[in-house]
């Protein structure tokens, strides 16, 4: 078997690779052997010669033995002995050199076996997988008529008032006559069939609209539809979820019971704005797993596990808010309003000069008078107005040039907005005295990627997160973990650490993998993640370095997650490469190699200071 040419100082970080049981087949005899377990490092290796005596082994370090993955393929990997011979449902796969695979199996619909077997000379290792994929949309024919489950809307309960639309749909036999009813509402609403160019090509798909009046609240509606076929057939269909009318003279309040994203959609992740614990909100409908809830000026949408219904008849969230007291610290500019209860705002800031703006939805001024302090501030302008009768709005213009981070929160009664004020950088040495959240992705139960060799990004990741964490401590700056040993640490947990130390920076460190279905060979390099404006700069000035390691350059890329939505500090999220590439793995299993990316991110973070004025 090959051997592994191992760093000792890191042996702490040894942990076996999870296989499974096999059953090891001799053509001379047939014997059932116990489970064996491979260790593997996170450190540099050569593979060295093989002996013919090396019992055989195979290891699918994914997907897992039995799954389900809604696409035409699955990614597939794993590894067993260099010069084993390995095929997948009878067709042969190369092995790279240290005796990995990765590749792509076709799935039909339904359930798929996929049969995996090494060899070497007499000895067979053999390993099935079961993998499930769900059904998809298909056009059907016109006739016979046939209205088709897989696509039934609302699929869910769903929540409205009067006056709002309801939109309904579903999938059936093509070029019929469809139209639906609503429990206590009417009946022959119609409906038309959609173009296909609206469908991604799906004919027979219909859908209707009708503005709710005169529903009544005292139950759940039923809604059913009926499609008219071309054979003069009739076919009825009740939709799964029911529809319930909330009453206009009542409003329907909740409260918060976490810290809480409003999503601007009742679908998909589009955060708008991130709430404390304990706000209220005024509730007007829900579609499937969020609330809608009322902002006055516009809806929101929050997860209803967040919100606890308060009693019915409980008042709407509306309050008055006082003109703010101001003050300042070395770190922060602070205004205090006091509030009469707390209720959901949102904040975006500007750049060249920097701005911060806060709304608070459901707020009404009810004092303008400012006490400016005796001494110098950062402050250059602040604006209170009045954008809707209970929309409140402050804006404020300060003395730098750029954001470094702000946060909102209540206490004692007030709503505090704190601005990070920008800090004083040493030229010769910028990080010096800055404080760092350093984040290693994952972590205790939480793997993240696994590689086809068996190694775990959480791992990576924690040795990636102590280099840098040297670099900075080296250089004089302040740095923290969000998680020191293999455990499981909430994201709420790393961004409370990090507000807990103040931090000026968060810096997360991840390795990448490809989708479940993804192409494993065509799927690598490195990217950097933002989401606000304020974080831009930073990652756009440590990316160039990772790719000066000879990673490829997968991209510098806005989307929006958990910690890059975190507006207290300045954030970057680094993907260093893809665990699920085969040749991209060995250089992420390199010891040296990690102390490479530590230093790229290093530089790009020294590169972004020495840019600020």
């Amino acid at each position: 078997m090959g051997r592994l040419s191992v760093d000792w100082h890191v042996l702490r970080d040894m942990r076996p690779s999870r296989c499974y049981e096999h059953i090891y087949i001799n053509t001379r005899r047939k014997e059932k052997v116990k489970p064996i377990f491979f260790f593997f490092f996170i450190v540099a290796y050569t593979v060295t010669a093989q002996t013919t005596n090396d019992l055989l082994y195979l290891d699918i370090t994914f997907p897992s033995k039995s799954d389900t993955v809604n696409a035409d393929k699955v990614r597939l990997s794993g590894h067993t002995l260099p010069n084993a011979i390995l095929r997948i449902n009878g067709q042969k796969i190369d092995l790279y050199p240290q005796g990995s695979f990765a590749t792509r199996v076709d799935l039909d619909e339904g359930m798929n076996q996929i049969i995996v077997v090494a060899q070497q000379g007499d000895q067979i290792v053999r390993d099935i997988l079961f993998i499930f994929r769900p059904e998809t949309l298909k056009n059907l024919q016109p006739q016979p008529t046939i209205i088709d489950r897989v696509l039934v809307e609302p699929r869910e309960d769903i929540w409205k008032m009067n006056g709002d639309y309801l939109t309904v749909k579903f999938k059936g036999s093509p070029g019929g006559r469809a139209q639906f009813r609503v429990e206590k509402l009417g009946k022959d609403f119609p409906m038309v069939e959609l173009s296909s160019h609206e469908t991604n090509g799906i004919t027979g798909i219909y859908a209707g609209t009708i503005k709710l009046q005169g529903a009544p609240y005292d139950k759940a509606l039923e809604i059913e539809f009926e499609l008219s076929g071309q054979d003069n057939k009739r076919k009825r269909l009740t939709a799964p979820g029911k529809l319930t009318i909330l009453p206009d003279n009542i409003p329907v309040i909740g409260q918060t019971i976490k810290p809480s994203f409003i999503h601007a959609a009742a679908h998909g992740y589009a955060p708008i704005t991130r709430i404390p614990d304990s706000v209220k909100v005024h509730v007007i409908g829900r579609d499937g797993t969020r609330y809608k809830i009322d902002l006055l000026n516009r809806s929101g949408f929050i997860e209803t596990r967040d919100i606890h219904l308060l009693t019915f008849g409980s008042p709407r969230p509306l309050t008055t808010i006082s003109a703010p007291h101001i003050n300042q610290d070395k770190d922060w500019l602070y205004l205090v309003m006091p509030i009469g209860e707390r209720l959901p705002f949102q904040t975006t800031a500007g750049a060249n000069p920097h701005t911060v703006e806060l709304t608070v939805w459901g707020a009404r001024q009810a004092s303008h008078w400012i006490t400016y302090p005796n001494t110098a501030i950062d402050l250059v302008n602040l604006v209170l107005s009045q954008a809707d009768e209970h929309v409140f709005k402050l804006s404020v213009e300060l003395k730098q040039q750029r954001a470094w981070g702000h946060k909102v929160f209540y206490k004692n009664g007030a709503l505090h907005l704190a601005i990070r004020r920008q800090p004083m950088l040493d030229p010769a040495n910028p990080v010096k005295n800055l404080i760092f959240a350093i984040d290693p992705g994952h972590g205790g139960e939480e793997t993240g990627a696994t590689s086809p060799l068996g190694t775990y990004e959480k791992d990576v990741n924690r040795l990636w997160a102590d280099e840098l964490l040297k670099l900075l401590w080296r250089n004089g700056a302040y740095a923290i973990k969000t998680r020191e040993d293999d455990e499981t640490v909430s994201l709420e947990e790393r961004i409370e650490l990090a507000e807990k130390a103040n931090a000026h920076f968060f810096i997360s460190l991840h390795n990448n993998a490809t989708t479940a279905y993804g192409n494993p060979l065509s799927a690598n390099g490195t990217s950097v993640y933002f989401t606000l404006p304020q974080n831009k700069d930073l990652s756009w000035a440590i990316y160039p370095n990772m790719v000066k390691l000879g990673l490829a350059p997968y991209g510098r890329i806005h989307n929006s997650y958990f910690v890059t939505n975190a507006t207290g500090f300045l954030v970057s999220l680094v993907e260093g490469g893809f665990l699920t590439h085969p040749e991209e793995e060995l250089k992420l299993s390199d010891m040296e190699f990690i102390k490479k990316m530590a230093r790229a991110v290093y530089d790009g973070i020294v590169e972004f200071l020495q840019s600020q004025k």
